[in-house]
């Protein structure tokens, strides 16, 4: 197995991730932080579901260009601005969906509140770190 999750009784049962990720493999691949936004720069709307959903497609995207598929993903680092309860409630059903449609499993995530991003409009920014066998 490539990719071993972990979660040890030690500490607290994570919901929609796993607290360690073993992972070996011959090839890394490390994307650049993805936003909300299609190729031609579109926004995929003003909420954060449907900017969590768009920023997820293009990480998985991004993966796939490097040779890899969203089951190589080991590790997300996910940039939130002003994250409420209800913006992160709304931010993981985004990232959920896109996760089902693209068959990934859930991996090591850390998740920083930010009081903004490159441009006002964006709500959240994701970065990725697949291992490929």
């Amino acid at each position: 197995m490539p990719h071993e999750k972990i979660n040890p009784d030690t500490l607290v049962r994570p919901h929609g991730f796993a607290q360690v990720v073993v992972a070996s493999g011959s090839r890394t691949v490390i994307t650049s932080g993805q936003v909300g936004i299609d190729a031609d720069g579109k926004l995929a709307g003003s909420d954060y579901r449907s900017q969590a959903r768009r920023a997820a497609e293009n990480v998985y995207a991004a993966v796939a260009a490097g040779g890899g598929t969203p089951a190589d993903i080991v590790r997300l680092m996910i940039y939130v601005v002003d994250p409420t309860e209800s913006r992160l409630n709304d931010l993981y059903q985004g990232l959920a969906e896109a996760a089902r449609e693209a068959g990934a499993g859930r991996t090591a995530m850390t998740l920083i509140g930010v009081t903004g991003l490159s441009e006002p409009e964006w709500l959240l920014e994701i970065d990725a770190t697949a291992i490929l066998e």
